[in-house]
């Protein structure tokens, strides 16, 4: 216990027991050493591990802040470095990262547990629930334990956000940095472009043509993460956080088109119909004049742009399964659903075939399967098929209970809950086509932003009269000061009111409340008066000064 506190609370004061945790680690990094440099020859890429290894632990013993702000700022755009050091029996450096996100939330959550609400518990914890329990019957163990291993990971950021995230100042520095991440992925997509560097080409039989992917190994997760880029840069924009000078205007405007010109460089239909979705509702609901912005630049694409033709008409030739018939992408998905539900025995609806099943069987019930194996293509499919009717209702509560969150934040910052939810719906849509279980970095900063969301949303919205969490410090790690403050403060709301714990009024805002919530002060409230109006308030007293409606 005593060493758990250590590490959980840093190095200072860990005494021997530090000092011999330290011996260890120099011994394994001297081992470490060893078994990379025979790796050197084939992959030079591993020389610069051991650093990369070392900075990542030094890191994350001196500060958990810093080492998470660098993790997610670095993350995608050094992807390929990941991807080279990738190594069949352990994974590589991205395994070691994602054993330490997963750490560093095992730390940051079990110094106080009670910061974190009941409700983010539960948006993951029946899939992952599921998901264990599907790793018992699963006809692949090892990819099963790394795919869970990986989702382990993104649940982590997803809890570590609420953790960040306080108030709205937190969560515009974490979509800052969400922002800022995008650069080095920009930056290397245009350098692969420039090369000539492509990515994963069509995903079944047909013909997509030249897709570029950056940094990623697939065009469809840098489409995927440039839409969420995109509409994160967007609300920061629509919200005056940048661009509030023509010169910054002009940056943001043309930073904006160039991730939309590497999103058309993906040639991902789902992620463009994804962009249109998110720019349409906003014309919609905030500024009609995009919805015309939107019919030109479409119809100038379309004529301008033959691979734009090429990949929205593919989808209107190669509908029939018939003998040597080239099917288009959409219906080749189809068909592989199709294959894969009328496969299904009716006794595993419930539970499923286990985890990775689909990949492991679709050989036995995939038509056109040929010699090799695939995916669904369809994180819907793929849960059902694999963890049954109970698995499918958890993945969909995971959607469904994030949006109610998210709900909340139409009252005090409708800009932000439109943009949110969208961005939700469009992962939502794009995953019931795609193989999103597998686009484990897309998924990391993805789930992130929502779990920020999340947070300001309980922050700015509690439920009812919450618990002293919500109105408590929520630092990763809160001074002395900052913690005996909150605490002082806490007890002092306590003894003033008859209601232990209040709603935290959002944002500064004052509101009218009832006589008994005294902790709430209006905007005219006397000083050490609470919840009495002040002379200037509106009285809904009589002359004879009784409540109005109630009778002598």
């Amino acid at each position: 216990m005593r060493l758990w506190r250590s590490l959980a609370y840093g190095m200072d004061g860990a005494g021997f027991l530090g000092l011999i945790g330290l011996a260890v680690g120099a011994v394994v990094i001297g081992w470490a050493s060893v078994v990379i440099g025979g790796f050197a020859d084939d992959k030079p890429v591993m020389l610069a591990v051991m650093p990369l290894v070392l900075l990542t632990a030094f890191l994350f013993i001196y500060s958990r802040e810093a080492f998470l702000i660098v993790v997610l700022l670095i993350r995608a755009g050094a992807n390929p470095v990941f991807e080279q050091a990738r190594m069949a029996a352990v994974g590589g450096l991205g395994g070691l990262l994602n054993a330490l996100v997963i750490l560093l939330a095992a730390l940051i959550i079990s110094r106080d547990p009670k910061r974190l609400p009941k409700a983010a518990w539960w948006v993951w914890g029946p899939l992952l629930f599921m998901q264990a329990a599907g790793l018992i019957y699963s006809p692949e163990k090892m990819a099963a334990i790394r795919l869970f291993l990986g989702y382990l990971s993104v649940v982590a950021l997803f809890l570590v956000a609420f953790f960040l995230v306080q108030d709205e100042d937190d969560f515009n520095k974490m979509l800052k940095i969400i922002t800022w991440s995008s650069v080095p992925v920009a930056l290397v997509s245009i350098a692969y472009i420039a090369l000539g560097r492509t990515a994963g080409g069509g995903d079944a039989l047909e013909e997509s043509g030249a897709r570029y992917g950056g940094p990623f190994p697939h065009a469809n997760i840098l489409a995927f993460y440039l839409v969420m880029s995109l509409g994160v840069l967007f609300y920061r924009w629509k919200s005056k956080q940048i661009g509030k000078t023509v010169f910054t205007t002009a940056a943001v405007v043309g930073y904006m088109l160039l991730l939309l010109g590497l999103l058309y460089a993906t040639k991902t239909r789902s992620a463009w119909i994804s962009v249109l979705m998110i720019f349409s509702v906003y014309g919609l609901v905030r500024e009609r004049r995009y919805l015309v912005y939107l019919a030109l630049i479409g119809a100038a694409g379309f004529m301008a742009l033959p691979e734009l033709r090429e990949r929205v008409m593919g989808l209107t030739q190669g509908n029939e399964v018939v003998q040597y018939a080239k099917l288009n992408s959409f219906a080749w998905r189809k068909l592989l659903w199709t294959d894969a539900l009328t496969w299904m025995s009716p006794t595993k609806y419930l539970t499923g075939y286990g985890a990775e099943s689909f990949f492991a069987l679709s050989q036995e019930f995939f038509s056109m399967a040929g010699v090799m194996k695939w995916g669904a293509h369809s994180a819907i499919v793929q849960t059902f098929f694999e963890l049954g009717a109970l698995g499918l209702g958890a993945y969909l509560w995971l959607y469904l209970s994030t949006a109610r969150m998210i709900r909340r934040l139409f009252a005090v910052k409708p800009l932000l809950a439109l943009i949110g939810m969208c961005l939700l719906v469009a992962n939502f849509l794009v995953s019931s086509s795609d193989n999103m279980f597998a686009y484990l970095i897309y998924n990391w900063y993805f789930w992130f932003c929502m779990g920020c969301l999340c947070s300001l949303a309980m922050r700015l919205v509690p439920d009812g009269l919450m618990e002293g969490r919500y109105r408590r410090t929520w630092g990763i790690r809160p001074s002395a000061v900052a913690k005996a403050r909150g605490e002082a403060g806490a007890a002092a709301e306590r003894s003033t009111s008859a209601t232990a714990w209040l709603n935290t009024v959002p944002m500064g805002f004052s509101r009218a409340v009832p006589a008994q919530a005294g902790a709430l002060k209006g905007p005219n409230a006397r000083p050490g008066r609470p919840g009495r109006p002040g002379p200037n308030a509106p009285d809904d007293r009589r002359p004879g000064g009784r409540p109005e409606g109630r009778n002598r």
